[in-house]
């Protein structure tokens, strides 16, 4: 009877978990799992016009390769890819000489 309480409470959590998640996802927000992914790569939290931007991993590259875009709300230097748009689908915040971190706005999902 006891372990059946407790599998029923972990079960209980890992939905409200998931349904924060969905929740999250849906109204264009980044989400726990982005969060937890970001603080565990050692990436910063990057603010744009108010909006946090969501971490979406490490990549090597030239900085060659990139232009100096803007900067954060925090006064980090952001790069994007050199001839993307004006608002590019990628930003990139460097780490060390040749790694960078990638973020985009997260978006709703209807309008992707």
């Amino acid at each position: 009877m006891r372990k059946k309480r407790i599998l029923i409470g972990i079960f209980t959590l890992v939905g409200l978990l998931l349904l924060s998640e969905l929740f999250l996802w849906s109204s264009g927000r980044v989400g726990l799992f982005n969060t937890a992914n970001r603080i565990f790569s050692g990436a910063p939290n990057v603010e744009v016009q108010g909006n946090k931007l969501s971490y979406q991993g490490t990549v090597h590259s030239s900085p060659s390769d990139l232009d100096e875009y803007a900067s954060s709300d925090e006064g980090e230097v952001l790069y994007k890819a050199k001839g993307t748009p004006l608002n590019p689908p990628w930003i990139y915040v460097k780490k060390d000489s040749n790694t960078f971190f990638r973020y985009k706005t997260p978006q709703v999902p209807w309008r992707m």
